[in-house]
C-alpha cells in the first residue's frame, strides 16, 4: 500500500509542479490579453476580436490547472463546523470515505468530459483562428483525471492512517507549498 502511494506522490508531484507552471503562465498570459484589449479599446479605439474569447478560455485552462493543485493543498471550500464536532477517529473515517467518493466522482467526470470535448471536436473558435474546441474542453477531462489521481492518492493516505497508529507524512508537494498559502 505504502509503495502505491508512494507511486501516486510521484506522479501527482510530477503533475501538479507542471500544473503550477502552466497556471503562472496562464495569469500572466491573461493579465496580457486584457490589458492589450483595454489599451487598443480605450486608447487606440480599435477593439480586438478575439481578446475576450482568447481570455476565457484561457480562463477555463486556468481553473482545471489549478483545481488539482487546491485539492492537494486542502485550500476548495469546504464546511469544517460540522467535521470539527466529530471526535478525532470520526472525523478520519468522514475524510477518507469524502475523499473516495471525490475520486469516483471526478474518474466519472474525466470520462464523461472526454465525450463532451471529443464531440466539441467539430467546432471552430473562429475568433481565435479557426482552431477546434476540442483543444479548449480537453481541459476538462485532464484537471478531472488529474484531481481523480489526487484524491486517489488522498485516500489511500487516510485509509492507512486510520488503520494505522501513525499519521501518514505529507508529500513534497503539501509540505512545500502549504505554508506559502498559510501566510496569506
Amino acid at each position: 500500500m505504502s509503495s502505491l502511494i508512494r507511486f501516486l506522490s510521484v506522479i501527482n508531484m510530477a503533475q501538479l509542479s507542471a500544473f503550477r507552471w502552466g497556471a503562472m503562465f496562464l495569469v500572466l498570459s491573461i493579465a496580457v490579453i486584457v490589458s492589450t484589449s483595454v489599451f487598443f479599446r480605450y486608447v487606440l479605439n480599435d477593439s480586438l476580436s478575439w481578446s475576450e474569447e482568447l481570455a476565457k478560455y484561457a480562463m477555463l485552462w486556468l481553473v482545471f490547472l489549478g483545481s488539482p493543485i487546491a485539492l492537494r493543498l486542502g485550500v476548495h471550500p469546504n464546511i469544517e463546523i460540522i467535521i470539527s464536532k466529530f471526535p478525532k477517529k470520526i472525523t478520519q473515517i468522514i475524510l477518507t470515505i469524502m475523499h473516495l467518493a471525490v475520486f469516483a466522482f471526478c474518474a466519472f467526470l474525466a470520462l464523461k468530459s472526454h465525450d463532451f470535448a471529443w464531440n466539441g471536436r467539430t467546432q471552430v473558435a473562429i475568433s481565435v483562428g479557426d482552431i477546434s474546441m476540442y483543444w479548449f474542453f480537453v481541459s476538462i477531462p485532464l484537471g478531472m483525471a488529474s484531481m481523480a489521481l489526487v484524491s486517489l492518492q488522498q485516500f489511500l493516505e487516510d485509509a492507512v492512517e486510520l488503520f494505522s497508529s501513525t499519521p501518514s507524512k505529507k508529500d513534497e508537494f503539501v509540505t512545500k507549498y502549504r505554508p506559502i498559502l498559510e501566510e496569506f
